[in-house]
């Protein structure tokens, strides 16, 4: 074994210090990446077909279309420290601009596209006395003239720029291009999402930054706790390889909070009645096994207009849980007439009642205090009929009762606020009648919704787009696609499985290969209905069924215990209970608990995630764990599956291998894959991000350990990979007694917009920590794998459909629809079960193995059936899989309620624009944790 070139082990302040450089906006565009390696040619294999995709090929009407790009600046004539200029605000100012406007800028501005911030296009020049053009604006006010100088703007408007809309069309022919050439298509291509988003945004809602979903209320479904599912489309324009851009456009749905007076939305929000909210789902057969019956259609959704409580007073925990969900929504007040919409600042901590400021005196009488109640029956004449309720604060701290506010539509709940219930009826509820007709479409509703939109949208009457000379295809385009073949899947005894429509069932198998004998584990139930009799009536059935898989158990009668999970600590009683847990399968057999099996009462997040805090870092060596729910282990109905499924997870979590494929990876080839997770978006300090690789132990590719690093909150480039991936060849070579002669890296969780910045930094990273070693120069395919995206591909011929309507699994596109430079292709992998399946998007960034487009293709799609704890095909490579699954574990352990009171430091956050107040953490704080027990990170802990 060669000895590596020693290096000092990074200290928490070296990584944090070395994160200030990698804090990179993103632009939220296409990056070209013609710095990668190019296409090696298409791939041939598999059966041939053709598919729909959801573009639209998009055709300039004259050659040399030219527009102009103008930079504006929009300021108040009497500008005030710190003021906000919002989209709507600077909309507002253009939309007045553009009326009263004359002659031929009044051309020019009608043919406009605006951004909302500071730049807008336009084919039509604007005449010029000298470089710049100035307008001032006086915007209305309720229908008025303003009243006082901050309503009145100026507009600077200068040239920037002349974008040549033919470097689009050049590009999808694959002309290869000069770096300022590409700059200037990228302009283009900004250019045309402006314009294609001007009349939506007049006829729809437009939400998030890049600006290219829209909603309606129409049809809006309520969610239990205040929520509102609205339905909508996104649309963005983008190159292809087909000689022409296109359009594409998908549906869109998203949750809301209901609009409506606040304190019957707060009495929602806080779960106090009201509200959607499905009825119970039917039964359906478990992973593993063949399908069972459909069971029972969930009662219907309830509507939102039932009963709601009156909330007279709120605690202070209830106010900081509106705060996190309040904080910028919009409002308009009912105690006066204005059509003007505020944001809400924050809810206040004291009441209406209690709450009182200085009031200016007029006409020669003095200042004097007064409460907020006193003020609005002074001034309005209005009575505040709730008191004890606290206030809205907006603007420059003003104060208003809850009463007096009417929420907007389109205030969005960020994913990480839904509650359980609000996530199970966009996810669970898609078994249910109604968001099966709306967020989970089988693929020929959705495409026929796409092309409504399409038809709606109406592009060529459009007069924008007229101006532009822009056509739009009616159609979506018909692109070529292949049906790979399924790889055979390989268990124990060498007995070799076909799978049937991406799936198969584990009846008479035995996994391939046996992890460590359970010895030293635990039963704990946390729910009073499930007792110690209870528990050892399923372990004794439990036993057998992992004995029938090849799952070794020394120790066939572990203890089980009894444990309330309520309690005043932060965990409640969960930390005590698997204390005792721990302590039992100790003390039973001298050795470190392998596994603490846990009963929960219902499936509850909360309580699932403060188990595994605590196993993890709550007891004095973190300890693998495995949930189960009390109602499955004591009902007979569909037991055989349900612990078919829970012997899978075990059995990697004791360091086991349920099954492979030949997937013909060379022995010298170590596999890798890697994400990072985000901090849930919240005010206070930043929490930090966190980084994982995982890779594979030996040339085989079956097994796989994590390195785990906390970072920069909100930056995508892995800041320690050189570190991390300096472990992963030492524990490889250890395993192997050489280091691995290739590396193929599969890299999820990177926007589009950062590509290119994953390539210069991460693959560098992976140079640097192979120079390490001396003379060791492995070669290195990075991959990037996509799954936030928009391509939709849905079947022309009855005979490529399942039976959901869905292309089959291994159905792969890489032509037209990809990059006319770059080598990429969209596999989907699975079967779509619900909904239309959404395909992977697999970019290489870099290839010294120079892998053939079917070798490459090839490999993905028989990787996706090796995923440890399934019977089926997964829609991702299943080591980016995993990376991401340990990352979305960890997340458990450092997002907890209390971290906004931690320290802080200042370090720049991505996409900030500047500096931040940032948490304090330690970067190696789960490296270090998981090196407490050192088995730990040898099984697959995270299954």
């Amino acid at each position: 074994m060669a000895t590596p070139k020693s290096k000092p082990t990074a200290t928490p302040g070296d990584l944090i210090s070395g994160m200030e450089n990698l804090a990179i906006s993103t632009r939220g565009q296409q990056e070209t990446l013609d710095g990668c390696p190019p296409r090696p040619g298409y791939g041939t294999a598999g059966r041939a077909i053709n598919v729909d995709a959801n573009m639209y090929l998009t055709r300039f009407k004259a050659e040399g279309a030219i527009v102009n790009h103008y930079d504006i600046d929009i300021n108040p004539i009497v500008k005030v420290a710190n003021q906000k200029r919002p989209r709507a605000l600077l909309q507002q100012v253009w939309d007045q601009m553009v009326q009263e406007a004359k002659g031929p800028l009044k051309k020019a501005l009608d043919a406009a596209a605006f951004d909302q911030q500071k730049s807008f296009y336009t084919p039509d020049d604007i005449p010029m006395q000298s470089d710049r053009y100035e307008v001032t604006v006086a915007l209305k006010e309720d229908g008025q003239d303003p009243k006082s100088d901050s309503r009145r703007f100026k507009a600077v408007i200068q040239l920037a720029q002349r974008v040549d809309l033919q470097t689009i069309v050049d590009y999808c022919h694959g002309s290869r291009q000069s770096e300022q050439a590409r700059e200037k298509m990228l302009v283009a291509i900004q250019a045309m999402n402006v314009l294609f988003r001007q009349d939506a945004a007049k006829k729809y809602t437009m939400s998030g930054a890049a600006g290219r979903r829209f909603f309606s209320e129409e049809g809006g479904y309520p969610l239990s706790n205040g929520g509102i599912l609205y339905r909508g489309f996104q649309q963005s324009f983008r190159w292809t390889s087909d000689n022409f851009p296109a359009l594409q456009i998908d549906t869109a749905y998203s949750a809301f909070i209901e609009p409506g007076m606040l304190p019957e939305v707060c009495a929602k929000l806080l779960g106090m009645g009201g509200g959607g909210g499905g009825g119970g789902r039917g039964g359906r057969g478990g992973r593993g096994f063949d399908r069972g019956g459909r069971g029972g259609r969930g009662g219907p959704p309830q509507g939102g207009g039932g009963h709601v409580p009156s909330i007279q007073d709120l605690n202070p925990s209830q106010i900081r849980k509106l705060n996190d969900y309040l904080k910028m929504a919009k409002f308009r007040v009912t105690h006066r007439n204005t059509d003007r919409v505020f944001s809400i600042d924050k809810i206040s901590s004291q009441p209406a009642e209690t709450t009182k400021f200085t009031l200016s005196g007029r006409d020669g009488r003095p200042d004097r205090s007064i409460s907020v109640v006193q003020y609005y029956k002074e001034m309005y004449n209005k009575q505040v009929t709730k008191p004890r309720l606290p206030c809205v604060v907006y603007g420059k701290k003003n104060y208003i009762p809850l009463e007096f506010v009417k929420l907007e539509p389109f205030n969005k709940i960020a994913m990480i606020k839904l509650t359980s219930d609000q996530t199970a009826e966009i996810r669970l509820g898609l078994t249910t009648l109604h968001i099966i007709r709306h967020a989970a479409k089988p693929p020929p509703e959705r495409q026929s919704t796409i092309q409504g939109w399409r038809m709606k949208l109406d592009y060529s009457n459009l007069p924008k787009i007229k101006a532009w000379g822009v056509e739009v295809n009616k159609n979506m385009m018909t692109v070529p696609a292949r049906v790979l073949n399924p790889p055979n899947v390989l268990y124990g005894n060498n007995k070799s499985l076909r799978a049937n429509f991406g799936g198969w069932n584990l009846k008479q198998v035995q996994f391939t290969k046996p992890g460590k004998p359970l010895k030293s584990w635990s039963v704990v139930s946390f729910d009073d209905r499930c007792n110690v009799q209870d528990m050892q009536k399923f372990i004794t059935y439990f036993v057998g069924v992992l004995n029938q898989y090849g799952c070794k158990v020394d120790n066939k009668q572990p203890d089980c215990l009894m444990a309330n999970p309520h309690g005043k600590t932060e965990f409640g009683g969960i930390k005590p209970g698997l204390q005792e847990a721990a302590r039992a399968a100790y003390m039973k057999t001298k050795l470190n608990p392998q596994l603490i099996l846990v009963i929960m009462p219902r499936k509850e997040t909360g309580m699932y995630k403060a188990i595994k805090a605590v196993a993890a870092e709550g007891l004095l060596k973190p300890v693998v764990t495995q949930c189960l729910q009390s109602a499955k282990i004591k009902s007979d109905r569909g037991i055989d599956q349900y612990c078919g499924n829970v012997a899978m997870k075990m059995h990697a979590k004791l360091g086991g291998i349920t099954h492979v494929v030949a997937h013909g990876i060379e022995k010298n080839t170590m596999m890798v894959g890697a994400d990072v997770t985000h901090p849930p978006p919240k005010d206070g300090l930043l929490s930090p991000s966190i980084a994982v690789s995982i890779a594979a132990i030996n040339g085989d590719n079956h097994k796989f350990t994590p390195a785990i690093r906390q970072q920069e909150g909100r930056v995508e480039i892995i800041a320690d990979l050189e570190n991390m991936m300096y472990d992963h060849i030492v524990n490889f070579e250890k395993n192997t007694k050489s280091k691995p002669e290739k590396i193929l890296f599969f890299r999820d969780g990177v926007s589009e917009g950062q590509y290119a910045h994953c390539v210069q930094f991460e693959v560098a990273a992976i140079k640097r920590a192979a120079a390490r070693f001396g003379k060791y120069m492995p070669k290195i395919t990075f991959v990037i794998c996509a799954k936030r995206h928009a391509m939709r591909f849905f079947a022309q011929a009855d005979q490529d459909k399942d039976r959901t309507g869905n292309l089959p699994p291994g159905t792969i596109v890489d032509k037209q629809v990809t990059s006319p430079m770059v080598h990429d292709f969209y596999l989907q992998a699975h079967a779509g079960l619900q909904g239309t399946a959404r395909p992977t998007h697999y970019v290489v960034v870099a290839d010294e193995n120079k892998y053939t487009a079917d070798k490459l293709q090839k490999l993905v799609n028989d990787l996706c059936y090796t995923f440890a704890r399934a019977t089926r095909s997964v829609s991702l490579v299943p080591v980016a899989y995993y990376a991401d699954i340990v990352a979305e574990k960890v997340r458990d352990w450092v997002y907890t309620e209390d971290t906004t009171t931690e320290a802080a430091s200042t370090a720049p956050s991505s996409g900030s624009g500047g500096r931040r107040e940032t948490m304090t953490f330690d970067p190696l704080r789960i490296k270090k944790r998981i090196e407490a027990d050192a088995e730990f990170n040898n099984v697959g802990w995270y299954m």
